[in-house]
């Protein structure tokens, strides 16, 4: 039940080598020029003295916190932030702080778009920036939609609100299962000692098997992210799939889940990241998230650091 990676092939053409590459840096070099130049024009036309970054992005701080800890590399952050195009374009904001924070890792490939990551290592805890970047610290030349434009700078403003340790982390995502529920009015759920909250649907047959470790179980089920219910993976109509109960490949959430299973049993769990996917890269606005991983681009469709869901109903236990 690992989610599908889909291998990047890169064509090499051996007798075209030099000249490939020197035409991709020589493309790369112009888009840097390019960039560079539009911001800079955009700074100047509305007076804003920003920091230029060694890496190409520029930035201002808007908001201090001397008190607040540095943030250094593989910190897990919860930020606050607004994304726009430099032409005014707004892709997504996502600045009420009464809402929980957005997560990601700061470290190599912990963020789309880039740039706020890279700019994290400026900032402290509480500490909000504007910061103005190049397409090719964004999105590059993707697009989705109409809601980005391929080779767009933007104007990002971020709160670099928490940085949380693991206990911390734990209780966001219990806090975050227990509030949906309680939204939703849902009812009869028991958590479990690893952080699962679990409600069965149906005990199943009487006399059945009981599931337990190395025995193979067939079931149907579906999997989605717990908050905005987008679909992660599911089985196919009236077709089964099967698992080993206790191997190393499932994710841990299904190894506790299918074990003392029986057949025609049904039953919902919710699962805190750490029980399932882990830890990816994050991806804003969430809505792009699927578009990149169908096309190769993640390894996960599966948010981190937010819970799933997955119901089940077993086939057999064999």
């Amino acid at each position: 039940m690992k989610a599908i990676r889909i291998p990047v092939i890169l064509v090499l053409m051996t007798l075209m080598a030099g000249s490939c590459i020197q035409d991709k840096d020589s493309d790369y070099e112009r888009i840097v020029e390019r960039d560079n130049r539009f911001l800079k024009d955009y700074l100047e036309r509305n007076n804003i003295a920003a920091i230029e970054s060694q890496l190409g992005y520029f930035y201002e701080k808007i908001e201090s916190n001397d008190v607040g800890n540095q943030i250094v590399n593989n910190d897990v952050l919860g930020i606050y932030y607004e994304i726009k195009t430099i032409d005014g374009q707004l892709i997504e904001s996502y600045l009420d702080e009464t809402k929980s924070p957005r997560v990601f890792k700061h470290n190599d490939g912990g963020l789309i778009p880039r740039v706020i990551n890279f700019n994290s290592g400026l900032a402290k805890e509480g500490e909000t920036f504007m910061i103005y970047s190049p397409s090719y610290l964004a999105y590059q030349d993707y697009s989705f939609q109409q809601l980005i434009i391929p080779n767009s700078n933007l104007v990002v403003k971020v709160k670099y609100a928490f940085i949380f340790d693991e206990e911390e982390l734990i209780a966001l995502e219990d806090d975050l299962i227990q509030d949906y529920m309680e939204e939703k009015g849902l009812e009869g759920f028991e958590k479990t000692e690893e952080g699962l909250y679990l409600k069965i649907l149906n005990t199943g047959k009487e006399d059945a098997k009981v599931a337990a470790k190395d025995d193979i179980v067939l079931f149907e089920f579906e999997l989605k992210q717990m908050l905005g219910d987008n679909v992660i993976s599911k089985s196919n109509a009236n077709s089964s799939i099967q698992a080993k109960v206790g191997d190393q490949g499932n994710l841990r959430f299904l190894n506790l889940g299918l074990k003392d299973t029986k057949e025609d049993m049904e039953f919902e769990i919710f699962s805190p990241s750490r029980l399932a996917f882990g830890v990816s890269s994050q991806v804003f606005p969430f809505q792009i998230r699927q578009d990149l991983f169908n096309r190769g681009a993640l390894n996960t469709a599966a948010r981190p650091y937010e819970p799933i869901y997955f119901k089940a109903k077993i086939k057999e236990v064999k």
